[in-house]
């Protein structure tokens, strides 16, 4: 089997590294910067770690570099710099934001280059194995370097996504609105709660059970069939109460709840549940343009 060297050994890399040794393969190095990360790495690994990043790339196989975003291409420059790449080679990153052009350095030593970004959360390494199985990898890059990526995307039970690589970053932004502002909308939700003097304990316990519900009606049967409220009804007094409320309660949310609520009436018309002359009475409520 491929032999496997983690550069940085993050939460990610600790996760992947775990997980391929565990079916099999030989992890055979690992670098981390810092003395107390190196034996962080070694205690969790059970690998050799290395305090040269050059040496510890040599002698892989597939090398992944699961290093923060804004150092990958300078990780991969010192390395290549050092001569740490041959022919032969799969060099991989983990990054969602990046491009594998962020590895050119290695590609012209000989390797193949990837990036490989799993769709998931690791915030630490018992829960990112429990999360791996079903994890969906976003793989673009070199095409010869492919068949070695399913192979990986196999041993962790997920499944392989192809992008064109000039469409990762509008992949990356995507992924950050369907989690990161999905956090964010949550965020305001709970400071609407907290103006009616309600824990955020207790409001989270409340709206547990619809967003759960929500996510599996996006999942079965799409966001614009889970689509449900008042603006999907053409309820234009509810939502003229809303604003009138939160002028008084929260105006400072009001700009994000009116943003939304316009895009919410589009998906309302593709629904086909909101009349037009609703939809221009609710746009016009919410500061749009009058169509």
């Amino acid at each position: 089997m491929k032999r496997i060297t983690v550069i940085g050994a993050g939460n990610v890399g600790k996760v992947l590294g775990s997980a391929l040794k565990a079916k099999g393969y030989p992890l055979v190095a690992a670098f981390c910067r810092t003395a107390p990360s190196r034996q962080t790495a070694a205690r969790v690994l059970q690998c050799p770690v290395y305090d040269d990043m050059a040496q510890a790339a040599r002698v892989g196989d597939i090398v992944f570099i699961t290093t923060p975003d804004r150092v990958i291409q300078e990780v991969c420059e010192n390395i290549a710099a050092a001569g740490g790449f041959h022919s032969g080679q799969l060099v991989l990153h983990t990054s969602g934001a990046h491009s594998s052009e962020v590895l050119a350095a290695a590609r012209e030593q000989g390797a193949r280059v990837l990036s490989f970004h799993p769709l998931q959360t690791f915030p630490g390494l018992e829960v990112g194995l429990q999360s791996l199985p079903g994890t969906f990898f976003t793989v673009e890059g070199d095409e010869a370097g492919f068949a070695a990526a399913a192979e990986l995307v196999t041993t962790f039970a997920g499944k392989m996504l192809h992008i064109p690589t000039e469409m990762k970053p509008l992949y990356h932004a995507a992924a950050c609105v369907a989690c990161n502002y999905l956090v964010s909308l949550m965020d305001v939700a709970l400071k609407m709660y907290a103006v009616m003097n309600i824990s955020a304990a207790s409001a989270m316990e409340a709206l547990s059970p619809l967003i759960q519900g929500t996510l599996r009606n996006i999942a079965s049967l799409g966001p614009q069939q889970a689509l449900t409220g008042p603006i999907t009804r053409g309820d234009v007094s509810t939502i003229s109460c809303h604003l009138e409320n939160m002028r008084q309660q929260c105006p400072e949310l009001l700009p994000l709840y009116s943003e939304l609520g316009l895009y919410t009436v589009e998906l309302a018309l593709r629904k086909g549940t909101l009349g037009e002359k609703e939809a221009k009475e609710i746009n016009q409520l919410l500061g749009g343009q009058v169509k």
